[in-house]
């Protein structure tokens, strides 16, 4: 856990802990390996991250292997560890990030670049490999970006290209041996060279005439001309988390997430995922549900959601559905498919999805007309299209969301002015009732890596930002709503995509400007992305956006996918020539990476359903009542109302109680609390209520849920309710400080005083509250200040504003207050 200095100053404390269910803290001395596995961007969005968990698994099922996480810190605590210098360090055991054998980050997007840099530096860790030598880290990356490494190869000793199950325990066995041997730095970079799916910068260098055009990436280790990427032939049986950790704070996507197939047969020209992830490679229904019965018992969650490139696809989808649906339904547990492509949606799936609660339509045609669909070889129709909507509507969805992408190759004005009539089409689908609303969301294209589109063109910002403009205008109407990604920052990613080694200093410089989280738009600086261009040297924005020869090398060219180049030559020029490719499951485009052998397809087969386990319904008769009381202290104290209700209610499902949910749409379970808790108090008696749909024993409860809740937490006493309790009628506290901390003179003077208006801020506007009778303090031991707070009125006082407004503690004073809630009135 992070020093409570930092965790009392900082937003959000609670992503700070590292103490989270399922997390796995191994002794630090009694292993052979140390890896901490970074996320560059914050932790609310790196935990949603299924890469990370299933690697933090794999890694830590070993004995002898300790893996650990780190984040990027937000501005707030890099400023402070900067302020004090101290380091980076890791969730689970707090040590510097410095210390470990091996660090390793997810590459997931371009943006996250600056990142990476900021956590190597906060870790006291030199930026670019050439500086680092055998007593630093191993800097490992991995991820979607490694499609190019070559903008971040100056700062990575290697990069790991394709699935990492397998091939992160090579490069661990690699490194205990050469940690063994005592070798040299070089010695460990050749050994990782020798791992297939391994890149070592270090063994290439690019070439570059007299004018300074690229020629190709030239190798520097005999035998080591290429690096093809590590791939997991059979996913039915490789590892995966059954028991992912459960974040103590709210992510972005708070949910159980299992992973049905890996890869994509689609072929859109696009999408970088769908080239890197082949072939096809589909879990059995049986393992799913395996996996989400296990993750849901580990978890407590209420969302399922079945993660692949394409979910409609999965080859069992519809048994799979009803099998799940079946045995989530009693529990109420809900089931999300964040992947489906029009043509794939039926009525039966959507009516299996929305027997719980309904979690949403996303549909991405990308393109309005068909012309340009056929270009992108999306294959989908208009009337498809509609007809899904329409089927949502008519099942209760009041919420349709679509994406589109501008700035397609050949895309006219044409193209662009379509997209909000097929907007309007789909919203008039629905008829003519109202409350239905199409979200329509839009971003410029970003030509990627390892595609049939990385020789085109990028739009150019003026003409992007022409288009985003029309379409803000033309879908500003009753019904539709826009929303867009920023151009600018598709500008930035684009050139970073396909940049060479070149571009390695301007990401150093756009950090060194200052350029942190650059994939949140409220933290992105386009003018410092402008300035670190001039500054670094690196060719402008018309010659990285602008098309590449097909005929001439790319900086990429040494990375294998497995799929061919002439396959996206060919790719590319049937685009352009309005050709569309059937799904390569229907018909084989001869991409290059199956070789039908030990390389192909593994489609699930689909056997009948198996009987669904019999699952107990709520009785008839009256829902029971139990009000219970709890003491959150310590590190829990560092979790808000919602995060500590979140928490209860995991536990009371993975304890199995039957608990009773309201009905509609969107049903909740029968918990509440008394009181919601500030931020950063501890309390002695917390109290809430528990409706269960039928009788559990008191002393049961109170022990199930004991064993499940989170370090701080704990039930103190469960009994059955016969009526309703009687809301506080005020709070007794307690506050502590360092020696002195308060004079005991205001309080004399506040208990002699007539009155004691205060004036606080809220909402709806300023207030004045005579606090005198309502508060009073007494002395409690040591350098402890009892207070008691009558709850009084409209207005509900703050303990922090009492003593704020009666004792006037500094600042610095009042950071370092411990207040512990010892009773409610």
């Amino acid at each position: 856990m992070l020093d409570p200095y930092y965790l009392d100053r900082v937003r959000l404390p609670g992503q700070y802990l590292g103490r989270e269910v399922n997390s796995v803290k191994k002794d630090w001395e009694n292993v052979s390996l140390r890896i901490v596995l970074g996320f560059p961007d914050a932790f609310e969005v790196g935990m949603c991250h299924l890469g990370l968990a299933i690697l933090y698994d794999v890694l830590n099922r070993r004995g002898d292997i300790l893996a650990e996480r780190v984040f990027a810190p937000g501005l707030d605590l890099e400023n402070m560890l900067r302020d004090r210098g101290a380091p980076l360090t890791s969730l689970e055991s707090n040590e510097p990030v410095s210390r470990f054998d091996i660090v390793g980050f997810s590459l997931q997007t371009e943006l996250g670049y600056t990142n990476v840099l900021n956590m190597l530096d906060l870790g006291g860790i030199p930026l670019k490999a050439s500086e680092r030598d055998e007593t630093h880290p191993l800097i490992l990356g991995g991820g979607p970006c490694a499609a190019n490494p070559e903008p971040m190869a100056a700062f990575f000793d290697a990069i790991l290209v394709g699935d990492g199950e397998e091939a992160v325990l090579r490069i661990a066995d690699q490194v205990i041996q050469w940690k063994e041997a005592r070798g040299g730095r070089e010695d460990l970079l050749k050994r990782l060279a020798a791992i297939r799916g391994v890149y070592v910068p270090r063994f290439f260098e690019p070439d570059y005439d007299e004018s300074g055009e690229f020629l190709g990436v030239r190798p520097l280790l005999a035998g080591y001309a290429s690096v093809e990427k590590s791939l997991i032939e059979d996913l039915e049986t490789v590892a995966y988390p059954g028991a992912p950790i459960l974040p103590s704070v709210k992510v972005v996507h708070d949910r159980l997430t299992v992973e049905i197939a890996r890869g994509c047969g689609r072929g859109c020209r696009f999408c970088q995922a769908g080239m890197l992830y082949r072939p096809i490679r589909e879990r059995s229904p049986e393992r799913v549900m395996e996996l989400v019965e296990n993750g849901l018992a580990a978890t407590g969650y209420e969302d399922v959601s079945l993660l692949s490139l394409s979910t409609g696809d999965y080859s069992c989808l519809d048994g799979l559905l009803t099998g799940l649906m079946d045995r989530l339904h009693p529990r109420r547990v809900s089931l999300s498919l964040p992947s489906l492509r029009v043509g794939s949606i039926s009525g039966k799936l959507m009516e299996q999805i929305r027997r719980v609660r309904k979690t949403g339509f996303t549909f991405a045609p990308e393109a309005a007309t068909q012309r340009l669909r056929d270009v992108i070889n999306k294959n989908i129709r208009e009337e498809d299209l509609v007809q899904a909507a329409s089927q949502a509507f008519s099942l209760g969805w009041k919420v349709i969301k679509l994406y589109f992408m501008i700035g397609l190759p050949t895309e006219t004005w044409d193209d662009v002015k379509e997209i909000p009539e097929l907007a309007r089409r789909i919203l008039r689908s629905g008829g003519k009732k109202g409350g239905r609303t199409v979200n329509v969301g839009y971003g410029l294209f970003v030509p990627k890596p390892q595609t049939p589109f990385q020789w085109c063109a990028q739009e150019d910002l003026e003409g992007a930002l022409e288009k985003m403009d029309f379409l803000r205008r033309t879908l500003s109407r009753a019904g539709l709503q826009p929303k867009w990604n920023s151009a600018r920052m598709a500008l930035v990613e684009g050139c970073l995509a396909r940049g060479g080694r070149e571009a390695a200093e301007w990401v150093m410089r756009a950090y060194r400007l200052g350029c942190r989280f650059d994939g949140w738009t409220e933290q992105f600086r386009f003018e410092l992305w402008e300035r670190a261009l001039e500054d670094s040297g690196v060719p402008g924005w018309e010659v990285i956006q602008r098309a590449r020869d097909p005929e001439k090398p790319l900086p990429w060219d040494h990375i294998h996918l497995g799929v061919d180049r002439t396959f996206f030559e060919s790719e590319y020029r049937k685009a352009v020539s309005c050709l569309t490719t059937q799904d390569c499951r229907v018909q084989c485009g001869r991409c290059g990476v199956c070789d039908h052998k030990q390389v192909g397809h593994r489609l699930a087969e689909c056997a009948a359903p198996a009987e669904t386990v019999p699952t107990e319904s709520a009785p008839a008769g009256e829902p029971v009542r139990y009000r219970f009381t709890f003491e959150k202290r310590g590190s829990a104290r560092y979790l808000g109302h919602l995060d500590t209700a979140a928490a209860f209610k995991r536990a009371a499902r993975r304890a199995g109680l039957p608990l009773k949910y309201s009905e509609g749409f969107h049903p909740q379970p029968g918990l509440s609390f008394q009181d919601a808790l500030p931020l950063g108090m501890e309390s002695l008696e917390e109290s809430g209520e528990l409706v269960l749909t039928r009788a559990v024993a008191p002393d049961l409860i109170l022990e199930r849920i004991n064993l499940r809740l989170p370090e701080g937490f704990r039930l103190l006493e469960v009994t059955e309710r016969s009526k309703k309790p009687s809301p506080p009628k005020g709070v007794e506290l307690s506050v502590s400080g360092p020696s002195g901390w308060f004079d005991p003179g205001k309080v004399r003077d506040f208990h002699s005083s007539e009155a004691f208006p205060i004036t606080i801020e809220r909402k709806k506007g300023t207030v004045c509250v005579d606090i005198k009778p309502i508060v009073s303090f007494h002395e409690d031991v040591g350098d402890s200040l009892g207070m008691t707070l009558v709850y009084s009125g409209e207005v509900r006082l703050k303990p922090w504003e009492v003593i704020k407004e009666v004792l006037e503690p500094a600042e610095s004073v009042r950071r370092n207050l411990r207040m512990v809630k010892i009773r409610n009135l």
